[in-house]
């Protein structure tokens, strides 16, 4: 399935791509690598040049679930951007093959650097062995001076190991710098010239993970070009298939963010009866002043919906059709920034009816982006299997929020206290804030009206250090302006949000 979820914030698409060619060998270079990320059910590879969830080489899929029972539900993900230097459309993708390559992107002379420094590959390390052990590395590899995060816990801006740590999430961490600067060729005409970005991806997976396995991935897309990066954004690009690629459909859930496939009958050639359902959810989108209100759309590349070259690909990436028009949906009449956004459960609103192979993205919309502005775009994919196919779907949306942690662990010392503003904004009827603590303090964290009356307390009590995400849910209140106020032992910080129902 393809589903392009991009936005003014976020964007969700779903295609259905006719006779598209899955069997496309990615270019590699010599630094090209890859590994397994297993710490649940999941079983599936990373690489270092922007794509996961496919063999390298065989072009067989990889993300098996449960993990050693040969069954997958994925065949390929991948990273997409775009936007405008100018009136000049640019952007590069991962489709099958990737437009990314190891290394960075030099400012100063506008080039790329490091595909076959052996140093740009992919790292994977665990709090369980700091001396490394199989394919983890030990925590003295772990690329500080590329950018991957660490702990400094003697307090020096040194990185002396054991002591200092690599900044883990999970049981199973994972790092790498790429980016889209070699351009030494064009997928299938449907990309452009690059923006010359530099992308620092972190993923990881916890042994121990609510509700349903999932994978989290973290990417820090970084402009590297002199010019601005115009109407920019970032995505997630995966062909989801459930067993076999023929009977799947897919749907939208735009209070949670979350793009999903499921089988259109329940009983799968592969998984039997009862397949499972997975969806990929966007965690957060920050980082940039400029980002926008979120939307979903969803289409059908073999009604002449899948985008065919540049100008396509970058009104795909802005949530609409590949004319550039409104989507509509058939249902009420009204536009909308969700495709299949109905509930296949219940059979209520917009659904998809047809049964096929799926094409996903899922992304966000950031607006201009300067030189040397970060973006901040986080993705999770996640699995979840109910009593037949469409209770699947049920189960993957009461596991959304659960699958976003509640706080990363504690090797992650933020630097700062920081509160972020809250994803999405506008919101209706949920929202996540998010926060930052240097050291152990008293927290409260609350809710105010724009008359400045108490609406709710979402936290009060002491925290440790870390990062921390709330869930925030607006439906039992009127559409509005709101505040929400971070208060702790040494700082007091409001933001502003807004309901829109």
């Amino acid at each position: 399935m393809k589903t392009l979820i991009i936005s003014l914030g976020i964007s969700l698409m779903i295609l259905t791509l006719a006779g598209f060619d899955k069997f496309n060998s990615e270019a590699e270079s010599r630094t090209f690598n890859f590994k397994y990320i297993d710490a649940n059910q999941i079983k599936t590879i990373i690489t270092n040049t922007g794509f996961s969830d496919r063999t390298p080489g065989s072009g067989t899929a990889a993300f098996e679930w449960p993990k050693n029972s040969g069954k997958t539900a994925i065949y390929y993900t991948g990273l997409w951007i775009s936007g405008k230097t100018g009136d000049s459309i640019r952007g590069s993708i991962a489709m099958y093959n990737e437009e990314f390559r190891p290394g960075y992107f030099d400012y100063t002379l506008q080039k790329p650097m490091g595909e076959n420094d052996p140093a740009y590959r992919l790292y994977k390390v665990s709090p369980d062995h700091p001396n490394g052990f199989d394919d983890f590395d030990p925590w003295s590899d772990w690329p500080v001076d590329q950018g991957a995060t660490w702990v400094d816990n003697n307090g020096n801006g040194v990185y002396e190991p054991p002591t200092d740590a690599p900044v883990m999430k999970g049981d199973q961490n994972f790092f790498c710098s790429f980016t889209d600067g070699y351009r030494d060729s064009v997928l299938n005409n449907r990309s452009a010239p690059p923006l010359k970005a530099e992308i620092k991806m972190y993923a990881w997976a916890r042994t121990q993970q609510a509700c349903a396995d999932a994978v989290n991935y973290e990417w820090k897309i970084i402009n590297k070009n002199v010019s601005v990066w115009n109407e920019f954004s970032a995505a997630i690009w995966s062909d989801l298939d459930i067993g076999t690629s023929n009977n799947d459909r897919g749907g939208t859930d735009s209070s949670k963010n979350l793009v999903y496939c499921y089988n259109g009958n329940d009983n799968d050639p592969i998984y039997g009866q009862a397949p499972p359902a997975v969806g990929i959810l966007i965690k957060d989108a920050t980082g940039h002043s400029l980002h926008k209100s979120d939307f979903a759309n969803i289409f059908k590349c073999g009604s002449g919906g899948c985008p065919t070259d540049s100008l396509q690909t970058f009104r795909v990436m802005q949530g609409l059709n590949n004319d550039g028009s409104r989507i509509i949906n058939p249902v009420t009449g009204n536009f909308t920034n969700y495709r299949y956004s109905g509930d296949p459960v219940s059979g209520a609103g917009w659904n998809d009816s047809t049964s096929g192979d799926k094409y996903v993205i899922l992304g966000s919309k950031f607006g201009n982006v300067n030189p040397f502005d970060t973006i901040d775009f986080k993705t999770i994919t996640y699995i979840k299997r109910g009593s037949n196919n469409l209770t699947s779907i049920t189960e993957l949306k009461n596991c959304a929020d659960q699958v976003i942690p509640v706080r990363n662990i504690n090797s992650q010392t933020p630097v700062e206290f920081t509160l972020y503003q809250n994803y999405p904004n506008p919101f209706n009827p949920g929202t996540i804030i998010s926060y930052e603590l240097r050291i152990s303090s008293n927290v409260k964290l609350r809710v105010y009206d724009i008359l400045g009356n108490e609406v709710t307390t979402l936290i009060n009590e002491k925290q440790s250090a870390g990062s921390y995400s709330v869930k925030f849910n607006g439906s039992g209140i009127a559409s509005g302006v709101y505040f929400y106020r971070l208060e702790t032992n040494d700082i007091v910080q409001t933001k502003r949000m807004a309901l829109v129902k």
